[in-house]
């Protein structure tokens, strides 16, 4: 912020001293050396008082809080002041210390300066608008990035808990049947609470590090189907130094053990495909059934809550779409690297 605003001071002072520069040039076409100084002082110094005394000091404090009688009256006021100081002092100092003849200002002088006070007066105006729209821009810019930040964390807070939730529920009928695979769900269990805790805060993490979590995620949920189900998981790429942020991929799958396994069939299978081309492709398949509730009302929260985290993360820089066939469901999510 700083840096802009030494760059806009910086712009100004360019400007202020190329106008002093070519007043001092056109007045030494028509006066002496000592004149064309004298002009070209009395000029920056009367356009620099309307200029900056509307855009900083009348119209924050008037024209903005509505008071527009006043404001116009203290501008008429203003230039009428700075034309009469302006053509006073800089023809005293022409005709005292320059020509050395008696002090006598026209008429013509003082129409002559108010134009063109008037005409810096108007580019004030524009000078304040622009100013204003980029002060706009910026604590817009900072809200957007607060509440994107807001929801990113209220997105993943919704998230956690219901899993941790279903997760326990499901150890708990393991228990009841006193299955010696308990231990082992309990450590997939400990692996996942390790990510919410130490991974999920995070901006970024690696992207082997969100597969784990979502092998142990499967795990656990077909430890309460009554049929195995087919699961394949086919990695194409490398993905060791590839991070993205935390729980993206997840939803797809959790969207599929929700929606997309007849608890009751013994052919459920469950495909995942990633591929890191240039970009990360993120597909996952399951079979279909017959139950008309299945896929028929659209995507539930936890899709709609990765459709939102998407578009705060990317803008529009991101696909997320799915496909429903006679037989298989495929969602596909792709995303930049």
């Amino acid at each position: 912020m700083f840096a802009k605003y030494n760059t806009l001071t910086k712009l100004q002072w360019l400007i202020w001293t190329i106008l002093t520069i070519m007043f001092f040039f056109y007045a030494l076409e028509l006066y002496p050396l000592a004149d064309a100084f004298n002009y070209a002082a009395h000029s920056t110094i009367s356009y620099g008082l309307i200029f900056y005394g509307n855009a900083l000091w009348l119209m924050p404090r008037l024209y903005r809080k509505k008071k527009y009688l006043l404001y116009f009256g203290a501008v008429i006021f203003t230039l009428v002041a700075v034309t009469y100081l302006r053509v006073q002092s800089q023809s005293y100092i022409w005709f005292r210390y320059i020509l050395k003849k008696p002090f006598h200002v026209e008429l013509r002088s003082y129409y002559l300066t108010f134009i063109l006070n008037t005409l810096f007066y108007i580019f004030s105006i524009a000078y304040r608008f622009t100013l204003d729209y980029f002060l706009i821009k910026r604590q817009q810019d900072h809200l957007l990035k607060q509440h994107a930040e807001a929801q990113l964390s209220l997105l993943k807070a919704q998230v956690q808990p219901h899993f941790l939730f279903n997760t326990l529920n499901n150890i708990y009928f393991v228990a009841q049947r006193e299955s010696p695979l308990t231990a082992d769900l309990i450590e997939k269990l400990s692996s996942i609470m390790r990510y919410f805790l130490e991974q999920g805060p995070r901006e970024e993490i690696s992207l082997n590090a969100e597969l784990d979590f979502i092998r142990n995620y499967i795990e656990l949920e077909k430890m309460r189907i009554r049929y195995p189900v087919e699961t394949t998981i086919d990695i194409r790429g490398d993905t060791t130094n590839i991070k993205i942020p935390p729980m993206l991929l997840i939803p797809l799958v959790e969207n599929v053990f929700k929606h997309g396994i007849d608890k009751r069939a013994s052919n459920n299978y469950l495909t995942i495909r990633l591929e890191i081309p240039d970009r990360l492709h993120f597909q996952v398949s399951n079979r279909t059934h017959n139950d008309p509730g299945q896929h028929s009302k659209g995507w539930g929260i936890g899709l709609n809550n990765l459709s939102k985290r998407l578009s705060i993360l990317y803008g529009g820089n991101f696909v997320l779409e799915s496909d429903h066939s006679k037989d298989m469901y495929t969602s596909n999510l792709i995303i930049p690297l």
